[in-house]
């Protein structure tokens, strides 16, 4: 997919059951508005980002987030969230972090996983800075609750 952004949620109260984001070269899911909840999110990034170089968002991280809640979000809740990673291009890319979200006291996630299906580089954390490296090999890292209660 040749676009940058796959969703961009700007309303309030809005609930997502089974969001399917994949594929886009840039963030996948920008969440935007108050109070919302997604419950279940699977999420591939792109294949092919053609250098780390060229794949790291505004903050100068590497690669850009997969569902990414915007740092004025106060509230937000999502449970069962997936983030897969299949660089093909040979080269070593990474992304940061897979789900990027402010710490707010109303902003919760729950059961999250990402997970390195095969090529090269990987994702670095699960949320933010919690979780382990997928990068390389086949493997996983699963988060409960973030923050941590």
């Amino acid at each position: 997919n040749t676009a940058d952004t796959g969703v961009i949620v700007n309303g309030h109260d809005v609930t997502a059951y089974g969001l399917f984001v994949e594929h886009y070269q840039k963030y996948q899911t920008i969440w935007n508005g108050e109070r919302g909840r997604t419950v279940f999110y699977q999420s591939e990034l792109p294949y092919d980002p053609p250098s780390q170089r060229a794949w790291t968002s505004p903050s100068g991280a590497k690669g850009w987030a997969s569902y990414k809640i915007a740092d004025r979000v106060r509230t937000h809740e999502a449970w069962g969230l997936g983030v897969y990673s299949y660089f093909n291009q040979g080269v070593d890319i990474r992304e940061a972090r897979a789900i990027e979200t402010p710490t707010a006291k109303g902003v919760v996630f729950h059961d999250m996983i990402t997970v390195f299906l095969d090529g090269s580089g990987g994702i670095e954390k699960t949320i933010n800075n919690a979780g382990t490296p997928v990068i390389g090999a086949y493997g996983t890292s699963m988060v409960v609750t973030y923050p941590e209660s």
